[in-house]
C-alpha cells in the first residue's frame, strides 16, 4: 500500500506539475517578498524546465517552444554574467537541471519497476 502511494506521488507528470507550482510560488516569493536574483532565476528556470517535457502518454513529449525559452533564459544569464551585469548562470543551470532531471528520473525509475 505504501509503495503504491510513493509510485503515485512520484509519477513523472505529477512531479513535473508540482515543480511548476513550486516555480510559480518561488518566483512570487523571491521577486516580491524576499528579493533575490538567484532565487528568482532558479524558480523561473525550474518552472520552464519542468514544463518542457510532458509525461501524459506512454512516451515523453517535448514542447519545442519551451526549448527556445529555456535556452534564451540561460543565454540571457550567461550574457549578463559576461557583461558584469550580475547574471545568475549557476541558478539558471541548476533550475534547468532540476526541472528537467527530476521528472525524467522518476520516469526512468518508474519504467524499470
Amino acid at each position: 500500500m505504501l509503495g503504491a502511494f510513493f509510485r503515485r506521488s512520484l509519477a513523472p507528470d505529477r512531479l513535473a506539475r508540482t515543480l511548476i507550482y513550486a516555480g510559480i510560488a518561488g518566483f512570487i516569493w523571491f521577486f516580491f517578498i524576499q528579493p533575490s536574483p538567484f532565487g528568482s532565476t532558479l524558480s523561473v528556470t525550474t518552472l520552464v524546465g519542468a514544463g518542457l517535457v510532458q509525461y501524459g502518454s506512454d512516451k515523453p513529449f517535448v514542447i519545442p517552444l519551451y526549448i527556445y525559452v529555456l535556452a534564451a533564459l540561460v543565454l540571457a544569464q550567461l550574457v549578463g554574467l559576461v557583461l558584469g551585469a550580475g547574471g545568475q548562470l549557476e541558478a539558471a543551470l541548476l533550475g534547468s537541471a532540476l526541472g528537467l532531471g527530476l521528472p525524467y528520473l522518476a520516469y526512468r525509475l518508474g519504467g524499470k519497476a
